[in-house]
């Protein structure tokens, strides 16, 4: 199952959500509050130690960069 780690005023969190849903995939959202500052939480600089959204999780391989996200989603 995919996980996508994102925040609602992300533009490139916005363009991989657009990509998911326009490809009818399955997906669990997990929003951070990036006013909060929850993409700083050390649970998350784990996934992303570049602190920024969005990130896909597909199983135990982590993806980072809106692009790349994208571009892997393409080809799954």
């Amino acid at each position: 199952m995919l996980k996508l780690y994102h925040g609602t005023t992300s533009v490139c969190a916005a363009k991989v959500r657009l990509v998911l849903y326009e490809k009818g995939m399955s997906f669990e959202s997990e929003i951070l509050n990036l006013q909060q500052g929850d993409q700083h939480k050390p649970d998350y600089l784990k996934l992303n130690p570049k602190a920024v959204v969005p990130t896909l999780v597909d199983d135990a391989r982590v993806i980072t960069e809106s692009s790349v996200i994208m571009f892997y989603l393409d080809e799954t």
